[in-house]
């Protein structure tokens, strides 16, 4: 039981928050290709697809009957997703860095780096 509640629950969230609706309409895909099918015999699927998706749609007897076929028309009452392509241009600087003429950098090179560990890393006192 619980099982088939899961589907229900299932296919109700599927047709009701995304176009998997559009599969309802099917069988009008099929009805609109016998039509055409019967019209012109020489028309195969593939040149039926590519009428009715690919090419635009010319505003003739059966446009109504073209904008019911699946995909054709998209509900878009559902939240959107915010743009990914948000772009942000860094500011980047090609100039070469400006010496200081100013004070000379002092270097200590005589104290070894290890004694600058000495007076933190000891070990335990009693």
């Amino acid at each position: 039981m619980k099982e088939k509640l899961a589907i229900l629950l299932l296919v109700i969230y599927l047709f009701g928050s995304t176009d998997a609706y559009q599969l309802l309409k099917l069988p009008l895909l099929a009805g609109h290709y016998v039509k055409h099918k019967s019209e012109s015999p020489y028309m195969t699927l593939g040149s039926f697809f590519k009428m009715h998706y690919i090419d635009p749609q010319p505003f003739d007897n059966d446009y109504k009957q073209d904008m019911r076929l699946p995909f054709k028309t998209v509900l878009n009452v559902y939240g959107r997703n915010l743009p990914t392509d948000l772009t942000i241009i860094p500011h980047i600087n090609f100039r070469a860095p400006v010496k200081n003429t100013g004070l000379p950098v002092a270097l200590n090179d005589n104290i070894s780096p290890l004694l600058l560990t000495y007076t933190i890393f000891q070990p335990p006192r009693a």
